[in-house]
């Protein structure tokens, strides 16, 4: 018999909701299959079989775990039914058409939403999400002028809370020449047959310099240590429509830049949706955060808590300029902003990671070539 345990998905997180099971009780499941989604405060995560053989649920659906419980077992084939643990363990509920989760609840409760609404939405379980959803699509009354964050929205707001309190910024900002790296985005569009675009590029530069610049991919331990990373991951912020995400790139100094793009696709879709894994926003030590509407001159990033750096993208600008024999010429430019702990960068060094940004950027061809 093997237990199925609730891993950690979240550092953030005590408790998750399992919102669903995937596979019915007492069904046969192979190694590696999806069999239950849990729901974490930033995304839905699905827990796989560790082995082949019989799932026996040991928790309902919508019931809260905490990483560590116990959640089923998968036992061999013609083994029977084995007596459930007394200690924590609940049998599976009866399918019900609709299960609301108890996060659903208290903002169906707290909001004074009509239950009858919430049994039209079309779904079998009923999360927060779908909650805040329903609760936005309602008329607005005059009486009604407070404006509750949304849960995801929440999160982001603790983590700005918490960095501003306890990371000492500076900011620098560098501009850029991207009239080559405009060409070859259009270039590599064709050629990939995918969407290129500027922060494609940008996040390829700044993974190349991890090597030479390692405290701008650290994780600071206290006041004077900081903890160095072998590797390169980007996270880059997406928003959609659905909620501010930050997924991680990781590895993104080993990738191709064919890969780099595909898994920056694949992320673009799921900013869609809302829906991500963990393992998506776990692990970075440096983020990219984009402000590249055309009409965006400069934007100051925050520091994610245990990361060093954060830059900012700007929007393309057109500008004149005057060449050595005075002749003039107009040329696009982007400012890419540096925010950075004090404490483990100084100003000097700032400047030496933007110039190996804007030198990466300013000769494409040769940095797409090279990955």
């Amino acid at each position: 018999m093997i237990e199925i345990r609730v891993p950690k998905l979240n550092n953030n997180d005590r408790a998750y909701i399992l919102i669903d099971w995937l596979i019915d009780n007492d069904q046969e499941v192979a190694s590696g299959e999806a069999i239950a989604a849990l729901e974490t405060s930033k995304a839905v995560e699905d827990l796989l079989s560790a082995d082949d053989g019989i799932l026996q649920h040991l928790l309902a659906a919508g019931a809260e775990c905490a990483p560590g419980d116990v959640i089923a077992r998968i036992v061999p084939p013609g083994t029977g039914e084995i007596p459930v643990p007394a200690t924590g363990a609940v049998e599976p509920a009866e399918p019900v058409g609709q299960f609301v989760t108890a996060p659903a609840q208290e903002l169906i409760d707290r909001l004074g939403i009509d239950p009858r609404s919430v049994r039209e939405l079309p779904v079998k379980v009923v999360r927060a999400a779908d909650v805040e959803r329903l609760a936005a699509s309602r008329p607005q009354h005059s009486d009604a002028r407070l404006h509750t964050l949304q849960q995801h929205q929440r999160a982001v707001a603790e983590t700005v809370s918490l960095s501003h309190r306890t990371i000492p910024a500076a900011y620098t900002v560098m501009k850029v020449d991207v009239g080559a790296a405009r060409a070859e985005v259009r270039r590599q569009s064709m050629s990939l047959r995918a969407l290129v675009d500027l922060p494609d590029l940008l996040i390829a530069a700044v993974a190349r310099l991890q090597g030479d610049h390692p405290l701008f991919f650290a994780s600071p331990v206290d006041d004077h240590r900081a903890r160095l990373s072998g590797q390169a991951n980007v996270g880059v912020t997406m928003d959609a429509g659905t909620g501010l995400f930050v997924p991680v790139v990781h590895g993104a100094a080993d990738l191709s830049f064919r890969e780099l793009v595909a898994v920056l696709g694949r992320y673009r879709q799921a900013a869609r949706t809302g829906r991500f894994h963990a393992s998506d926003l776990n692990g970075g030590n440096i983020s990219v955060t984009l402000h590249n509407d055309e009409d965006v001159v400069v934007a100051v990033p925050l520091i994610a808590p245990g990361q060093t750096c954060a830059l900012a993208l700007g929007g393309p600008q057109q500008e004149v300029t005057v060449d050595g024999e005075a002749g003039v010429s107009a040329r696009t430019v982007i400012h890419v902003g540096l925010a950075y702990d004090h404490r483990f960068i100084n100003g000097r060094d700032a400047v030496q990671f933007l110039r190996g940004v804007k030198a990466a950027v300013e000769a494409p061809a040769d940095l797409v070539g090279n990955r």
